[in-house]
Parts: C-alpha cells; sequence; structure tokens
C-alpha cells in the first residue's frame, strides 16, 4: 500500500499549530541535529505562521488521519525573492515522495507569485536535505557556520 495514500496537503490552520512544532522539533531530532531534551522546541515564528507567513508567503501541511506528517512554507523577502522555510517530513516517510510533493505545491506557489528566486538554508547535519535540493536544481552557494545556504533561480 502507498505509504502517501490518504495524505492531504493543505493551508495550515491554527489547530494543527503544537503538531507543526512536533514535526518540525521531532524530525530534528530524529536525525540528530538537536537533543530530543529540548523539545518542544520553542521558535518564535511558530507562534506567529498567520502572520509572518502571510501576503504572497505560505505555510502548508501535510496531514493523514488528523495528524501531521510534514510542512513546508513560503516567506516574501521583497524584491521578488522567496525563502523556502520548515521544510519537514516525518523520518517515517523520508522517501515516500512527500517532501518532493510538498516541495512541489511550494515552487509552483512562487511561480505563481512571480518570485525571481527562492532560497533556503538547512544545518551542515541535514545530509539528506543537502542531496534532495540539489537534485531539485538549487545551488549551493555558502556556508556559514552550521548552515549552507541554497538558491534557485526560477525562470
Amino acid at each position: 500500500m502507498d505509504k502517501n495514500s490518504g495524505i492531504i496537503i493543505e493551508e495550515y490552520q491554527e489547530k494543527y499549530n503544537d503538531q507543526v512544532k512536533n514535526v518540525i522539533g521531532t524530525t530534528l531530532a530524529d536525525i540528530d541535529v538537536i537533543d530530543r531534551k529540548t523539545l518542544p522546541i520553542d521558535d518564535e515564528d511558530l507562534d506567529k505562521i498567520r502572520q509572518i507567513y502571510s501576503g504572497k508567503g505560505k505555510f502548508w501541511i501535510a496531514v493523514k488521519d488528523g495528524k501531521l506528517v510534514g510542512t513546508v512554507a513560503v516567506r516574501d523577502l521583497g524584491n521578488n525573492v522567496a525563502k523556502l522555510n520548515r521544510m519537514f517530513v516525518l523520518v517515517n516517510y523520508h522517501g515516500s515522495g512527500l517532501g518532493q510533493e510538498l516541495l512541489n505545491t511550494a515552487l509552483l506557489h512562487v511561480r505563481l507569485y512571480g518570485f525571481n528566486k527562492i532560497v533556503l538554508n538547512t544545518h551542515v547535519l541535514m545530509h539528506r536535505a543537502h542531496r534532495f535540493y540539489e537534485k531539485n536544481g538549487f545551488i549551493r552557494k555558502e556556508q556559514k557556520e552550521n548552515r549552507y545556504f541554497y538558491e534557485l533561480i526560477l525562470g
């Protein structure tokens, strides 16, 4: 049976706020980017999703049977540049194609809204993410401390 069967990608709803924090925190802990003792994560932008990802920005969630299994967001940085944020899929869904579906949702949105470029950053330990973004045409531009910075020029 297809692991993604029954998964719906939809716009963020407030009732999922705790689950958003759980998916992001659990995923980061599962891939050893953060210590599990620091859960739940306390990240200011996750308390203001509607405000931060407004205008030409957007935040999506992947839901299966009422439970969140993935997230992705786009933030408008101005000057026709978008930032891909909060791209997370629970480890049990890695390799299922869900990440690609979430990314495709975000890329469709940025193209519809006329962005020229999309940027992102990711932790240096997120090796699977690096391969995923590079496979999707993102170019690693630089490293600052424990982060790699990528960009994709949209044509």
